[in-house]
């Protein structure tokens, strides 16, 4: 599975990588997987898989997919 993790969320993995490649033995749900990564569900407000905004909560994922993940924009 290819991970892209956007903005700031790249903080979130020990090597600051905002790109990472994930080998799961089977489909796994997505909250699941955050969860294990150490990725805060909350700061995540836009999630895609294939190119398909999703719910976290819901979304299933396997080694065939591409996932993005955005936290909120803020600006003035």
């Amino acid at each position: 599975m290819h991970l892209h993790l956007a903005g700031h969320l790249a903080w979130y993995d020990t090597q600051k990588r905002s790109r990472l490649i994930i080998q799961l033995a089977e489909p796994v749900g997505l909250s699941d997987l955050l969860r294990d990564l150490g990725i805060p569900i909350a700061e995540i407000a836009v999630a895609t898989v294939n190119g398909v905004v999703v719910e976290l909560e819901t979304a299933r994922v396997s080694n065939t997919d591409r996932v993005e993940l955005f936290p909120p924009v803020g600006g003035g």
